[in-house]
């Protein structure tokens, strides 16, 4: 899951800055934007849950 996290924010975040220069439409900047927001959520809650999958001590 961390690694689908991974890239989804990199090709999301990248790919929204693309859009952007390219000048695509507005709900495809948003969109592509969206989904690097959304994978840079999946990878920070990989690692806020890592103690509780790990067990606490």
């Amino acid at each position: 899951m961390l690694v689908f996290g991974i890239c989804m924010s990199v090709g999301g975040l990248a790919g929204g800055v693309r859009s952007a220069l390219d000048s695509k439409g507005l709900g495809t900047i948003l969109a592509t934007f969206a989904l690097g927001i959304f994978g840079l959520l999946i990878v920070v809650s990989y690692f806020a849950n890592y103690e509780d999958r790990r067990g606490r001590r």
